[in-house]
């Protein structure tokens, strides 16, 4: 597991290669990036906790009226 600087680092690296591949590809680049951490983590159960955890909050809509 990362620590939190390689987690921040990671996360950094994450935020500028966003930025160069512009704000239309974000969507696409992250979709791609899931897909390859999916393949990497080769664990159903936990890239479904994973999906489960980060959909907290935002089913239904309901983050995006508050």
């Amino acid at each position: 597991m990362m620590d939190a600087g390689q987690l921040d680092d990671a996360y950094t690296r994450l935020c500028h290669g966003l930025t160069e591949a512009g704000e239309q590809a974000t969507p696409q680049v992250l979709a791609r990036l899931v897909l390859l951490l999916m393949q990497q983590v080769d664990d159903a159960q936990k890239v479904g906790a994973a999906i489960d955890e980060a959909l907290e909050g935002f089913r239904d809509g309901a983050s995006l009226r508050r």
